[in-house]
């Protein structure tokens, strides 16, 4: 849930993430430093275990001092200036994980492969852009993909409201039958978008479906003047990272423990592009 707030002369944007057990202050204004005690004690009295700070980078300097580390960053998230993404753990058990080098590794390993083009045809397969009458649809499929995820896109409510707000949904269909999807969340305020909710049904991986969902989602967004598109992708997916990586997005970080996805608490790698 967003929230703004005025502390000591700073405005922020929070995310109170219960779900995911995080705070994530996504913008802020003036000096930061007088609003993190404030923003911490608000976690702590949440039970809230981790603080994520979208820094500007002038700022970095202070969010160590209170004791954040950088985890990765955003090329051009605040109008084409980058935002390092500093965190603070509340607990112990939060900031602990046992898969951190062999997703090191995984990444290793995708920088070693060929470049890869999709076909620019794809037979019996349609695309487009989602409308409101396909929320239903979109629910169902992100219910057949996903155990668990960090947003209620297992409600179609849920994605109506998005799609009514600032989120672009692009789909594929087998005939009638919805096999993928992709989204970009937009703000138009800071110039960024986000890539993301990217499903495909298991039968009809491999085919670049997701690719192609990306790739018309970036021409949308140029079209609005958008030109810095970031994604976060679950860094035990060596599938979905592949494809941001031959999508030509950037590695930035990872995101350690960063929300429940799929099989639980996981890792994000987080992916930059420049349209």
């Amino acid at each position: 849930m967003l929230k703004s707030i005025k502390s000591n002369g700073v405005t922020a944007v929070l995310d109170h993430d219960d779900f995911n057990k995080r705070i994530r202050v996504v913008r802020y204004d003036g000096a930061i430093e007088k609003a993190l005690p404030d923003i911490v004690a608000a976690a702590k009295e949440e039970d809230a275990e981790k603080i994520i700070v979208y820094t500007k980078q002038h700022d970095e300097a202070v969010l160590a001092k209170h004791l954040f580390v950088p985890e990765g960053f955003l090329k051009g998230y605040y109008l084409g200036h980058s935002a390092c993404l500093m965190v603070r753990y509340l607990t112990e058990k939060r900031r602990q994980t046992d898969s951190y080098i062999e997703e090191q590794e995984t990444i290793e390993a995708l920088y070693r492969t060929a470049p890869h083009h999709h076909s620019e045809t794809i037979p019996v397969f349609t695309m487009r852009k989602a409308e409101t009458n396909d929320m239903y649809q979109l629910s169902m499929l992100y219910k057949k993909v996903f155990r668990t995820y960090p947003t209620p896109v297992f409600d179609p409510a849920y994605i109506e409201k998005t799609m009514n707000e600032n989120t672009m949904y692009y789909l594929m269909f087998d005939h009638d039958r919805l096999i993928s999807a992709a989204s970009a969340d937009s703000n138009p305020g800071l110039g960024h978008a986000e890539i993301t909710d990217c499903a495909v049904l298991p039968e009809y991986r491999g085919r670049s479906l997701t690719s192609l969902l990306i790739e018309a989602l970036e021409k949308e967004m140029a079209e609005k003047d958008i030109f810095h598109v970031f994604s976060l992708a679950r860094a035990a997916s060596f599938g979905m990272n592949a494809v941001l990586y031959h999508s030509g997005y950037q590695y930035g970080g990872r995101l350690i423990n960063n929300c429940y996805i799929a099989e639980g608490l996981e890792n994000m790698n987080i992916w930059c592009k420049h349209l």
